[in-house]
């Protein structure tokens, strides 16, 4: 009985939670497509009434024909008097018919996601039309396979690509964005972390060692892997409850 009434209380956390994306601060990606081009803009609105100093990330991840990823991010930090919106970033990208592209906006406030939007385009990269993806998650967008960066050093960057590429090749594809993040420590040194939401799944020193940084990624990608597979589980003990 304890255990159910555990299940139960989580469950009605992460809906609790999930309210408040997209609630005080709306994200959203608007684009206007001329040929093979689309023009792509993120805009945030505060829809509160107290002024907030924000961060957002823009990503777009392309694949190609052979399964290939490729990302570009721009990011900053902005400002949101009350019931302002305001446009955060502006960018071109070229559209194939064989490549599937991704286009994400995040906003965070103290690194809490608050604000979120996905666009996809070809899908299965045989559809040419560009396309809001919509799933039946809380808020109703669905981030799947996403991995974000924020690193200081070369070593962080190092250790970002050997995480991401095995993210990818393994297909992993979790159902909850994953942020790679490096803090300072003492003196020179600096802090690599693997974060899902506000969960440290693995952290260690940054070294500018290759072969220390590549095993590394390994071990992290067991623990993500191990904790999107607990979170499945979690989630039929929950629909079969």
């Amino acid at each position: 009985m304890k255990f159910k009434l555990v299940i139960l209380t989580l469950f009605f956390f992460q809906i609790v939670t999930a309210q408040y994306t997209n609630t005080d601060v709306v994200a959203k990606i608007k684009t206007q497509t001329i040929g093979d081009i689309i023009a792509v803009v993120g805009t945030a609105t505060n829809t509160t009434e107290v002024n907030k100093s924000l961060k957002y990330i823009v990503s777009v991840f392309k694949t190609n024909i052979n399964n290939n990823i490729s990302k570009n991010k721009q990011e900053g930090r902005f400002t949101l008097e009350a019931n302002e919106g305001k446009e955060l970033s502006k960018g071109v990208i070229n559209v194939d018919e064989t490549s599937k592209i991704v286009v994400l906006l995040l906003i965070y406030e103290e690194d809490v996601i608050i604000g979120k939007d996905r666009l996809v385009f070809n899908e299965g990269a045989t559809n040419k039309q560009l396309q809001k993806e919509e799933s039946s998650t809380e808020d109703g967008i669905e981030l799947k396979g996403i991995v974000i960066e924020e690193t200081k050093t070369k070593p962080g960057r190092d250790f970002y690509e050997f995480f991401f590429n095995m993210y990818s090749n393994n297909q992993i594809n979790g159902s909850k964005v994953v942020g790679i993040y490096e803090k300072l420590s003492f003196g020179r040194s600096t802090i690599i972390q693997v974060k899902i939401e506000d969960s440290v799944i693995h952290e260690f020193l940054g070294k500018p060692d290759l072969e220390y940084l590549e095993h590394m990624s390994k071990v992290s990608i067991r623990k993500v892997y191990k904790y999107f597979k607990d979170l499945k589980k979690q989630k039929n003990n929950i629909f079969q409850y």
